[in-house]
């Protein structure tokens, strides 16, 4: 076993090498996709801000002017 012993050490350390590349890896991809969440989500709150000014324009008299005598 105690021959068995060194070849183990370095499997374990190539495995936990790995492992720590992979997980600094996962780490920076989750960082890059939560920076897409959040410019979704603002370009998200700008378009309903503009839907909603459209939709008040739509709503909104075109004219102040009095209706014609005829009312």
């Amino acid at each position: 076993m105690s021959e068995e012993l060194p070849g183990r050490i370095n499997q374990l350390e190539e495995a936990l090498a790995h492992q720590e590349v992979m997980s600094h890896d996962l780490s920076d991809e989750l960082a890059k996709q939560w920076q897409t969440i959040e410019r979704l989500t603002r370009k998200i709150k700008e378009l309903e801000e503009k839907v909603a000014t459209r939709i008040a324009a739509a709503d909104a008299p075109e004219t102040d002017d009095p209706p014609p005598p005829h009312y």
